[in-house]
């Protein structure tokens, strides 16, 4: 029996060693046949890192959030030139650091296909207008472009205003609490940015203290879900990123993000039925009426919320529902505070580590305001601020909101020599190129006069592309601009910003969807007095 018990063992383990042997050469025959193939070949012509068969680039990617950025931002392209490729497994993505070799991409009215990367936000956005392509991004981009004009934000100036004061008495108790010390103002920037996109963009008061604490910590956390997710390469399946920790944990972000939104859509709704209901009553009446016609000859016009288009769009559409309203609602909260608030936050670390551009800020802003403390800041007052938008625009090239952008070629493009073929992932590296010394010089010095006009002439016009470029830029990069410039010409005139010592090494970020501060900015802010 024994005998027998032996044999059969045996034959076990000679069937799977077989079963292994055929198994590593059909993988082996695979790889040989995949490496030859013309996709390959074309993109492998590109200079780049070594890489292994099926794991690609990965255990040069494996490491933390800022130091990936230092590698492809800078390490590689110092090594590698403007352009070069990397494998994430088997996804061929190709790095594109040069404004020349980028505007053939930026330019074309075809190739506006967002990179499979980008996937992955889908479970929270779905198919909103930043991730979709084709027919249906051009009918969500004709459908949200009325939200964005130039009318519309000036009816926003406002709220942009009224929380840029809440911000500064933020900052005024915070000055109580830690005196002449450092202290974190990202949070601080976070929420005054959340204030305002609740109210302009939603039409609605923002939401509670601890809502708004709970919506932050799970967009800030499900954009370093994404970014891990991109680097390793078995969480490209859905099915295995799923059962991940980290799938499990990206869920429970989706779902509380969703809530929020949904709350937000809700009492949207609820509030135009309540009005609508309110207006219709007193139409009834022939007098008020009249009187209501009568005052709305010196009223303000209402102001139409981003949300309010989209139910109305909803009302007479049935191809546009909850889900879709959700999607585009998603998006703008996260597109429409996350990025402004990371924008703010370094131009406020810029300016306290430059105390000469810093005065200069400061003098224009009290040559426009003079010594009104109290008068909110208009969009005459805002267009005349020339040297503020120069140290934003500054601010922006150092630490650009959104530090790269990606593509899918649907065809082949020849670039700087180079023939990419269709199918590969083109990643158009913001940051890089905002830093390169062939774009600009002594680029990570902190110059303002880069952008005075004068000093701007020559320049290649996508060597700064904050918002991106061409057909698939951003959509709310005005409304961006103009609330940055009045909550920051707010603060500027009461507060001087400082940090504890000069002398550190510049805080470097951390690479997510949006441009971030790994630990925070902590910053020494003390107000200012106005001498009569």
């Amino acid at each position: 029996m024994s005998a027998v018990l032996t044999l059969a063992s045996y034959s076990w383990l000679g069937w799977g060693s077989f079963t292994w042997t055929v198994l590593t050469l059909l993988l082996i025959i695979y790889y040989r046949m995949w490496s030859q193939s013309r996709t390959v070949r074309l993109f492998n012509a590109l200079p780049g890192p070594d890489f292994l068969p099926f794991l690609g680039n990965f255990l040069d990617l494996n490491v933390d959030l800022d130091e990936f950025l230092k590698l492809v931002h800078f390490d590689w392209i110092k090594k590698y030139g403007p352009i070069y490729r990397v494998w994430g497994g088997f996804r061929p993505v190709a790095i594109i650091s040069s404004p020349q070799l980028m505007e053939p991409i930026l330019v074309s009215q075809k190739l506006i296909t967002k990179a499979s990367e980008y996937s992955y936000l889908s479970p929270w956005l779905g198919n909103c207008m930043f991730l979709t392509t084709g027919g249906r991004w051009k009918s969500r981009r004709r459908l949200l472009t009325p939200a964005f004009h130039f009318q519309i934000l000036n009816s926003f100036v406002d709220v942009f205003n009224e929380k840029s004061i809440d911000c500064a008495r933020q900052l005024e108790r915070a000055i109580e609490t830690h005196g002449d010390n450092e202290f974190d103002i990202f949070p601080i920037m976070t929420q005054c940015a959340l204030d305002i996109i609740c109210e302009s963009s939603m039409g609605r008061q923002t939401r509670s203290e601890e809502e708004k604490a709970i919506y932050v910590k799970n967009l800030h956390r499900i954009g370093q879900i994404v970014m891990e997710r991109g680097i390793r390469p078995w969480l490209t399946f859905d099915w295995i990123f799923q059962f991940s920790s980290l799938g499990r944990e990206n869920q429970r972000c989706v779902r509380a993000l969703h809530g929020f939104t949904n709350q937000v859509i809700r009492d949207r709704r609820e509030a135009l039925r309540l009005e609508a209901q309110s207006l219709k009553q007193h139409t009834t009446d022939g007098s008020i009426n009249n009187n209501i016609n009568e005052d709305k000859t010196d009223a303000p016009k209402e102001r139409l919320a981003f949300l309010d288009l989209l139910i109305k769009a909803s009302e007479t559409n049935p191809d546009f529902n909850d889900d879709d309203i959700r999607e585009e609602v998603d998006t703008v909260m996260f597109a429409g505070h996350d990025t402004t608030a990371s924008a703010m936050t370094w131009f406020l670390y810029c300016i306290a580590r430059h105390p000469e551009y810093q005065q200069l800020v400061m003098d224009e802003v009290d040559q426009v305001f003079g010594e009104d403390m109290e008068r909110p800041c208009t969009t005459q007052d805002a267009a005349e601020l020339k040297y503020l938008e120069c140290c934003i625009k500054e601010t922006l090239r150092l630490y650009p909101s959104v530090p790269a952008v990606m593509r899918c070629l649907t065809e082949d493009v020849d670039i700087g020599g180079y023939k990419l073929p269709a199918g590969v992932s083109v990643a158009l590296m913001i940051y890089g190129m905002h830093h390169s010394p062939l774009v600009y010089p002594d680029p990570e010095a902190f110059k303002p006069e880069r952008f005075l006009p004068e000093n701007s002439i020559g320049r290649h016009p996508y060597a700064f592309i904050p918002f991106s470029a061409g057909p698939r830029n951003c959509i709310g990069q005005k409304y961006g601009i103009l609330e940055t410039k009045i909550v920051l010409a707010n603060l500027m005139r009461r507060f001087r910003f400082s940090v504890a010592d000069s002398s550190q090494p510049m805080i470097i970020p951390s690479s997510e969807i949006v441009l971030k501060p790994k630990h925070g900015v902590p910053l020494i802010v003390s107000k200012r007095l106005i001498v009569n």
